[in-house]
């Protein structure tokens, strides 16, 4: 459990803008049902160097314009970057996401080729190697794109190499249709109130 000298990220509740949920710890994020905005959710710690890995559940996909990954401090220091039409994952130049929809990769509001969808139960995996400026994406336990996350600054199937010098926030988006859910393992050892 979290205690002084082992502090684990939750998704920040300061960050909250309109008809954003935030449960269990502020591991569990959603939208309530009929929200239909873009809301983009970030961590309560960032990074800047060092290797980490964390996972998400995908709960009640109700759309597939969802994404997950990591933004800067310089995207996540403006509102206007977290909600709305400008408020996903991979919008901005400093912010990388995966799309659920298709697999693929974003950033700067570009799209391309990298893995497989995702959808409700799907577990999706993240690892950030801030040490050689490489971003890795998973899914049930298999990273695309034949990922390496320990492959260092070769970045062996890496989704991209990060813009250097900035500290990144492990981030999720979703447009709320119907009330879409996301769940956080930061290493606490729980998607939600379930044990993993």
């Amino acid at each position: 459990e979290d205690n002084p000298s082992n502090v684990f990220a939750t998704a920040n509740p300061l960050n909250n803008y309109t008809s954003q949920v935030f449960a269990n710890g502020n591991t569990t994020v959603g939208t309530t049902s009929g929200n239909t905005s873009h809301k983009q959710f970030v961590s309560t710690l960032g990074v800047s160097s060092g290797k980490y890995y964390w996972e998400l559940k995908n709960i009640d996909a109700t759309t597939t314009d969802s994404r997950v990954g990591v933004s800067s401090e310089n995207v996540i220091s403006n509102p206007a970057n977290l909600t709305g039409s400008g408020g996903h994952v991979g919008d901005d130049p400093q912010s990388y996401g995966y799309v659920a929809s298709s697999g693929n990769k974003e950033t700067n509001d570009s799209q391309s080729s990298y893995g497989n969808s995702f959808t409700s139960g799907d577990i999706l995996m993240v690892a950030l190697d801030m040490d050689n400026n490489k971003l890795y994406f998973g899914k049930n336990g298999t990273w695309q794109n034949s990922g390496d996350p320990t492959s260092g600054s070769t970045g062996t199937g890496s989704a991209f190499t990060v813009t250097s010098g900035l500290t990144y926030f492990p981030a999720c988006s979703i447009i709320g249709g119907g009330g879409e859910t996301y769940q956080f393992n930061f290493g606490n050892g729980y998607f939600g109130t379930t044990a993993v």
